[in-house]
């Protein structure tokens, strides 16, 4: 689309809204399918990693194209996006069912919450995400803007082993009805943070495609 159908939006915050508009939409989509848990190296992984790895490209780019400032406006949008779809979502399981819809219970077993999850759950995004955008921030000083790369996987290196360290200490160990043994809080949340860090690696080449489609330039001079 190009920047004279927009006169009054320049392209580059045309492509930002879209950014935005895909992190909102992740959000949104790991509290739909966060209930589904899947196996993977005998790990058990909630269905929401689908959309969630995406999430720290997306705020890594928009930190290096637009600063610091807009990428957390981007972690608060998200943490809003969070917030109205778990309300709702709970306002929608207490609204009295017709006496045709035979799936009231397995609503609420879909989009039920937990206090205690729903809590570790905010409090684990709001904490590696924040540290995401200050670290990738930090480095990117520290290198004088270069070497994208190293500063996208420093900073999401560290990020996701907050997420994994606030989710499960708050889920499975301090809170839970049924605290966990640690050896096997320690083996479960180093079994998340090793997954994610294999994701977080091979996302390098995303953040580089998403900077080079907002500034072709700033790309190659990040490299």
């Amino acid at each position: 689309m190009s920047e004279t159908e927009h006169p009054s939006l320049p392209a580059i915050e045309f492509k930002f809204l879209i950014l935005l508009s895909v992190f909102i939409s992740c959000m949104s989509f790991i509290n739909v399918v966060s209930a589904k848990l899947w196996s993977f190296a005998g790990l058990t992984i909630s269905g929401g990693i689908m959309a969630y790895w995406l999430t720290f490209p997306i705020t890594d780019v928009v930190g290096e194209i637009f600063g610091r400032k807009r990428a957390f406006f981007v972690v608060w949008m998200g943490l809003l996006a969070n917030v109205i779809v778990l309300s709702l979502s709970q306002i929608a399981i207490q609204l009295p069912p017709a006496a045709i819809y035979q799936d009231q219970e397995s609503l609420a077993k879909v989009l039920g919450a937990v206090p205690v999850i729903v809590l570790a759950s905010l409090l684990a995004y709001l904490v590696a995400q924040m540290h995401d955008v200050w670290a990738f921030d930090f480095w990117r000083r520290r290198t004088g803007g270069k070497h994208l790369w190293l500063r996208n996987n420093l900073s999401t290196i560290v990020s996701q082993l907050l997420d994994s360290l606030v989710f499960n200490g708050i889920a499975f160990y301090l809170f839970a009805a049924e605290r966990m043994p640690l050896s096997a809080f320690v083996a479960m949340t180093l079994g998340y943070w090793l997954f994610k860090l294999v994701i977080a690696l091979i996302d390098t080449p995303v953040v580089y495609l998403l900077v080079a489609w907002l500034q072709p330039k700033k790309a190659q001079a990040a490299g």
